[in-house]
C-alpha cells in the first residue's frame, strides 16, 4: 500500500495563507489608518466651505476638501464658483481649470468660467470658453447672450445677432434681450428689427419712447431708394436713442455705399466724436476734421453739413467758427429753431448777450407752442441776468401755460420770479411745485436760495438738506459755505 503522506500538501502551505491574509489586513489596517483621516478631514473640510461665513473662506475649503476627497472632483467647480463669488478671479479661473481637466465642469460651469476671464479683461480666453461651452451636451442658454454681447462689443454685429436670436428663441419674455436684438438688426434686417422693437415696448413699456422713434425712423428709411441715405436715416435715429455704436456702423456702411454723400461723412466725423475714448479724443478731433471738410466739398450747401461742423467748432472751444456754421446753417434752413438756440449759444459763449438773447426769442417764436424754447429762453434769461422782468418772467409764464401746471414748469417760474425779487409769489410758486413732486430737487434748492435771501436760515437750511440728499452738489457746497 502507498504512503498516504506522500499525497498529502506540505504542511508549511496553509500557515502560508494564513500570513498573507494576515498582511492583507495589515495592509488594509494600514491603508484606513492613512485615508481615514484625510476622510474624516476632508469631510470637514466640506462642512465648512457650506457653513462659512465668507465666499472666499468657503472657496479655500472647497478647495481642501477636493484635494482630500480626490473622487469629489465636483468640488472644483464649487471652489471656483466662491471665488468668482469674492471677485478672486485668477483664483477661480484655476479652480474652473482643475474642474474642466477632470472633466467635471456642469453647464453653468462654463458660463461663469468664461465670466471670471471676461472680468479679467481677457475677452478673447472669454470667447474661447464659452463657444467651446456651446459644444457640450445641454449647454447653458446664458452663453447666447454672453457671447451676442462680447462680439457686440467687438463690432461684430451679424453674430451678435445670431447669437441674441437663439438666446431671444429660449426666452421670448425678456424684454432688455429682444430690444437688443431689434437694435442690432436695425442694420441687416430692418422688417425683423421693427418686430422685434415692438415686442420688447410690449413687454416693457420703458423701451416705448426708443421704439417709437427708431421705428418711424426705420419706417422713413425704407421710404428712400438709396441704401447710403436709407443708413444715414438709420444711423440718426440710432444716435438719436444713444446708440451711438450702432450709429457709427451704419454711417461708415452708408459711406462705403456712396463715396459721395455728404451727410454720410458728416455724420461719421459726429459719430465718431460721439464714442471717442479718453485717450483718443485729439486723434478722432483730426479725423473729425478730415471727414467734415471732405462733407463740406461734396456739398457747400446742405445745412446738416454746416451743423454737424459747428458742433465740431462748439467742441474744441472755437466758438467763431462755431457761430459761422450755425449762421450758415439757418440761412439754409430758416425755419429750424434749434439753430437759432445754437446761433444764441455761441453768440453768450462770444460774450454778445444781446445778440444771444435775440436769437433765443427768435427760435421761440418760430414755434410757439413748443415749451422746449421757451424754457431755453428763460433759463438764458435767468443764468445770465438779463432781461429777467420783461422776457424771462413772461417765457417760464408761457412754459406753464403750454406745458400746464408741472412741479418742473413752477420749478422754473418760482427761479426767475426769485430772481426779479417777487419773493411771495416766488414763494408761493415753489411751494406749489413741491406739492406736485415733493423729491424736485431743483425746487428744493430754488426755495432754499429764497430763503437765504430773505433772512430765513433754518428753512434754507431745511430745503438745502433735502436737495443735497437728493443729489445736489451744488447745494452741498452751499450748506458749507453757510451752515459749516
Amino acid at each position: 500500500m502507498a504512503d498516504v503522506r506522500a499525497v498529502l500538501p506540505e504542511p508549511c502551505i496553509i500557515p502560508s495563507v494564513r500570513n498573507v491574509t494576515r498582511a492583507l489586513l495589515v495592509l488594509i489596517v494600514l491603508a484606513l489608518a492613512v485615508l481615514l483621516p484625510l476622510v474624516l478631514s476632508g469631510s470637514a473640510e466640506l462642512w465648512q466651505a457650506q457653513n462659512s461665513p465668507s465666499y472666499l473662506e468657503a472657496a479655500h475649503h472647497y478647495q481642501a476638501a477636493a484635494q482630500r476627497l480626490p473622487w469629489r472632483t465636483d468640488l472644483y467647480e464649487l471652489a471656483g464658483h466662491e471665488y468668482y463669488y469674492a471677485k478672486e478671479y485668477l483664483l477661480a479661473d484655476a479652480a474652473y481649470q482643475k474642474a474642466f481637466h477632470r472633466h467635471e465642469l456642469t453647464s453653468d460651469g462654463w458660463v461663469a468660467w468664461g465670466d471670471v476671464n471676461y472680468l479679467r479683461n481677457d475677452p478673447k480666453q472669454a470667447t474661447e470658453i464659452w463657444e467651446q461651452g456651446l459644444a457640450q451636451p445641454n449647454p447653458s442658454e446664458k452663453l447666447y447672450s454672453r457671447l451676442a454681447q462680447i462680439y457686440q462689443e467687438e463690432k461684430e454685429y451679424t453674430q451678435a445677432a445670431e447669437y441674441l436670436q437663439r438666446y431671444v428663441s429660449h426666452h421670448p419674455e425678456d424684454a432688455s434681450a429682444r430690444y437688443r436684438l431689434g437694435l442690432l438688426l436695425t442694420l441687416s434686417d430692418p422688417a425683423t428689427s421693427i418686430s422685434e422693437l415692438i415686442s420688447a415696448s410690449q413687454l416693457d413699456p420703458d423701451f416705448d419712447p426708443a421704439v417709437q422713434t427708431l421705428r418711424s425712423t426705420l419706417n422713413l428709411a425704407s421710404l428712400n431708394a438709396s441704401p447710403s441715405e436709407r443708413l444715414v436715416i438709420t444711423g440718426r435715429g440710432l444716435g438719436l436713442v444713444g446708440e451711438w455704436e450702432l450709429a457709427l456702423a451704419a454711417f461708415q456702411e452708408s459711406a462705403k455705399a456712396d463715396e459721395n454723400n455728404a451727410e454720410a461723412w458728416a455724420w461719421l466725423a459726429e459719430a465718431n466724436q460721439q464714442t471717442v475714448e479718453e485717450n483718443r479724443i485729439e486723434q478722432v478731433h483730426e479725423t473729425a476734421k478730415e471727414y467734415l471738410d471732405r462733407a463740406l466739398s461734396l456739398n457747400p450747401n446742405s445745412s446738416v453739413v454746416h451743423t454737424l461742423r459747428g458742433l465740431y467748432f462748439q467742441r474744441i472751444g472755437n466758438n467763431r467758427d462755431a457761430l459761422t456754421e450755425f449762421q450758415a446753417a439757418a440761412t439754409l434752413q430758416p425755419d429750424d429753431p434749434a439753430l437759432y438756440v445754437s446761433i444764441g449759444e455761441s453768440h453768450s459763449k462770444l460774450g454778445d448777450l444781446i445778440r444771444a438773447l435775440e436769437a433765443y426769442q427768435y427760435a421761440a417764436n418760430l414755434v410757439p407752442e413748443d415749451a422746449g424754447y421757451w424754457r431755453l429762453l428763460a433759463q438764458f434769461c435767468g443764468q445770465n441776468n438779463v432781461n429777467i422782468e420783461n422776457v424771462g418772467i413772461p417765457a417760464a409764464q408761457r412754459v406753464v401755460v403750454i406745458a400746464g401746471e408741472t412741479a418742473d414748469a413752477l420749478d422754473l417760474l418760482g427761479w426767475l420770479l426769485s430772481l426779479d425779487s417777487r419773493n411771495v409769489e416766488a414763494e408761493r410758486t415753489l411751494l406749489h411745485a413741491l406739492e406736485l413732486d415733493s423729491q424736485n430737487l431743483s425746487a428744493h434748492f430754488h426755495l432754499a436760495m429764497l430763503y437765504l435771501q430773505t433772512d430765513q436760515p433754518a428753512l434754507a437750511q431745511d430745503h438745502l438738506v433735502q436737495a443735497r440728499d437728493l443729489g445736489s452738489r451744488e447745494a452741498q457746497a452751499v450748506l458749507d459755505q453757510y451752515f459749516p
